[in-house]
């Protein structure tokens, strides 16, 4: 599966790259990684993605964290992040409710496609929940006040992977 002209351009020059993408098949994850990387995950790979909600003044951030357990003590992790003020990402995410499983497509340096692994979903549930409040929360901020770049850029220096 080629990836499209401009999603190959911006992960080009990425080592590690994770992030949510709309195709025929509703919303995967594409995951940038080497191929040797790539190929340490073939087969019962353990896989989680943990979703969570940061609530900063500027703007709500939803967090998606790619956990990969090819090697127990020491995972390999990807985040993405979404902007529920950005009627693209908030679809591609709210799309992810209607799932059953999660496909997350694995391409390497050459951006080829190498691997696509299907996860259980999160439970609709809980995601609903999670996009609701990320919703409300935006809803309070004005627009003028409203600095999705900067609460990310909290995110990452409050958080590691």
């Amino acid at each position: 599966m080629a990836l499209p002209p401009d999603l190959a351009a911006f992960l080009k020059d990425q080592p590690y790259a994770c992030l949510t993408h709309r195709t025929n098949v509703g919303t995967v994850l594409v995951a940038k990684l080497p191929a040797t990387e790539i190929e340490s995950i073939r087969g019962t790979t353990p896989v989680q993605v943990r979703h969570e909600l940061h609530a900063l003044p500027m703007a709500p951030v939803i967090r998606m964290v790619l956990s990969i357990y090819d090697q127990p003590d020491a995972p390999l992790a990807l985040e993405t992040f979404v902007n529920v003020a950005d009627p693209e990402q908030r679809a591609d995410y709210a799309d992810l409710i209607r799932r059953h499983d999660l496909r997350v497509l694995f391409y390497d340096e050459a951006l080829s496609h190498r691997l696509t692994k299907r996860l259980r979903g999160t439970s609709p549930v809980e995601l609903r929940r999670l996009l609701s409040l990320a919703e409300r929360l935006r809803a309070t901020i004005h627009p003028d006040r409203y600095d999705f770049d900067a609460a990310k850029a909290a995110v990452l220096e409050q958080t590691a992977l």
